[in-house]
């Protein structure tokens, strides 16, 4: 578990690299497996795999403007065949469910939505549609997460498909139904649905 734990807090920390300069520039960073080491004796690990949504995500468009929604979390998936390479889960986003933050109610904002939550659910995921993109929202996003005081953990990737179309069809105020999009299978990733009519039956105890 100690092993385990590590291995996240790698993520999280080489995601959350990036580069900046004085004018609120920001390049998205490269996001590079993290290495494990085998150890003798002991069971080799899960394949880590690839961070994308956390229970607070922000987006971030190409003009800079910052927007926001939550996920809900599911766990770990070892054992399931998701590695490094597996492409992000379809999550069914809505663009009812991006909130545009305004870029001068930022702090206030997170201080609102993300400081009121437990230490362990204050994990951030933030999302650029560029890879080079500028944003004032971003530069006060990035000093509230930079805080170790407010003990948030983040990490700051490329935005995936699904979060760049639904986000479109926000700006565009468009009608949006997931069926009728044309998905590119490589950069996302479909669980199949169980099947509505399967029934469980309680099992019988004999009498005593």
């Amino acid at each position: 578990m100690k092993n385990l734990l590590i291995i996240l807090l790698t993520v999280f920390i080489s995601c959350s690299q990036r580069q900046t300069n004085s004018d609120n520039v920001f390049i998205v960073p490269a996001r590079t497996k993290p290495e494990i080491k085998s150890q003798p004796n002991v069971p080799p690990l899960p394949p880590p795999i690839q961070t994308y949504y956390l229970p607070s995500n922000f987006i971030v468009d190409t003009a800079g403007e910052v927007y926001f929604y939550q996920q809900q979390q599911y766990g770990w998936f070892c054992g399931t065949g998701i590695d490094w390479d597996t492409p992000p889960e379809f999550i069914d986003l809505k663009p009812k469910d991006l909130v545009q933050v305004p870029v001068t109610s930022i702090e206030d904002f997170i201080k609102l939505n993300i400081f009121t939550l437990d230490s362990n659910d204050r994990r951030v995921a933030i999302a650029s549609i560029k890879d080079t993109v500028t944003s004032v929202g971003l530069t006060k996003l990035f000093k509230v997460l930079n805080d170790t005081t407010n003990k948030i953990k983040w990490t700051f990737r490329k935005a995936t498909q699904e979060e760049a179309i639904v986000l479109a069809f926000k700006q565009q105020n468009r009608e949006y139904y997931s069926d009728a999009i044309k998905w590119d299978s490589s950069k996302i990733r479909f669980v199949p649905k169980m099947k509505s009519d399967i029934k469980f039956t309680t099992p019988k105890v004999e009498n005593e």
